[in-house]
């Protein structure tokens, strides 16, 4: 009933997370394209060029309000980023462009764009991770408040976001043979994904790179919300076109709201959701030459499937919806794609002992969906 609560509650207009009598300022780091290494971001004249040095800036002051970087517009040069671990309880970091107003839209100046390095080194744009010290608030995960607002991201060989509330964190539970996923901490939740363009990612656009994984990845990660984004040719190259998504949901990442987004031409089925990640609402959005399978596709190894690939066990996720999207054709363009794939198939499949799905409730539901 908590997740369910949590659900309902996402589906409501996203507000910041910072207390409604707080008055403080937000703490403002400003970025340029090619600004020098040494500059301190505090002021539009000393700008920093790239989000490590915008990470080394907040563990500098260490800001105890919200933070906003403020993006001049512009092509942004940069290598993928897999080490971001900076959060500040109760507060949000917020990623936008120079002259972007809350609310206002897509702003004058248009999106920022980031972009791979012309040497494809593989990865994500940006893959927040759990803190290394164990002092940390966040050391075992809990809400790490970012948000993206209205930048451009593309070439990258993995995916754009890939939120990793399991780094570097034990998630196998060997008391089970074989052994069985379990969460590695709290997670990273809360987080927001608006009007952001993700396109152009996959090993089709980093030739010699390997298969990417999706457009947008949670893993452990919930309470988010990702809306109003286009996701476009986030596309592998052959035969791993299979292995990318337009946002792939998975390992305990639950409760995340997917609305009012555009998803075309993805190689990979564009929702894929994964292993315990349950009450996710996916509503609202529109499709058109993605897939191969289905529209989302709900995906779990069970029992035989840990012993003949040697890895962990998982368990179904549950009370999931998919309502009011609509429809496409599949990517190769020859056919509609279905709704949804379940795998391994039934609705109230738990995965046996010592998973288990609420009674009365099932994988998925769905309904309203148009052509």
């Amino acid at each position: 009933m908590r997740l369910l609560v949590a659900a309902l509650a996402l589906a409501l207009p996203f507000t910041s997370m910072t207390p409604a009598n707080a008055a403080a300022p937000p703490f403002t780091v400003h970025m340029a394209p090619g600004a020098p290494a040494h500059n301190d971001g505090l002021t539009a004249r000393t700008p920093v060029g790239t989000l490590t040095r915008v990470q080394e800036v907040l563990r500098e002051h260490r800001p105890k309000t919200d933070v906003e970087v403020r993006i001049k517009q512009g092509v942004y040069l940069a290598a993928p980023m897999h080490d971001w671990r900076f959060y500040i309880p109760g507060h949000t970091i917020s990623f936008m462009p120079a002259d972007y107003e809350q609310g206002a839209g897509v702003p004058p100046g248009d999106r920022p764009v980031f972009r791979n390095t012309a040497a494809h080194p593989e990865g994500f744009w940006l893959q927040p991770r759990l803190p290394r010290d164990r002092a940390d608030p966040l050391y075992n995960g809990g809400d790490s408040g970012l948000r993206f607002y209205y930048l451009r991201v593309e070439e990258y060989s993995s995916g754009a976001i890939s939120i990793y509330g399991d780094s570097e964190r034990d998630i196998s539970d060997e008391s089970h043979n074989p052994p069985i996923r379990v969460r590695g901490s709290q997670g990273l939740n809360g987080n927001l994904l608006f009007g952001m363009v993700l396109r152009n990612l996959g090993s089709k656009h980093a030739p010699g790179a390997e298969f990417g994984y999706g457009a947008v990845v949670l893993t452990n990660s919930s309470g988010n919300r990702i809306e109003n984004n286009s996701v476009e040719h986030v596309e592998n190259a052959e035969p791993n076109g299979g292995y990318i998504h337009g946002m792939y949901v998975t390992n305990f990442s639950s409760s995340n709201v997917i609305v009012r987004n555009k998803f075309e031409w993805i190689t990979g089925d564009p929702i894929k959701v994964r292993n315990v990640s349950s009450y996710n609402v996916i509503e609202h959005n529109n499709f058109d030459r993605t897939g191969r399978a289905a529209h989302y596709e709900d995906e779990f190894c069970d029992l035989g499937c840990a012993r003949n690939n040697k890895i962990n066990r998982e368990c179904a996720s549950f009370h999931n919806r998919f309502f009011h999207n609509k429809l496409g054709r599949t990517y190769a363009g020859d056919a509609a794609l279905p709704t949804w794939l379940l795998t391994p198939a039934g609705l109230t499949n738990a995965g046996g002992a010592p998973c288990s799905i609420p009674a009365g409730d099932v994988r998925l539901r769905t309904g309203s969906n148009t052509s």
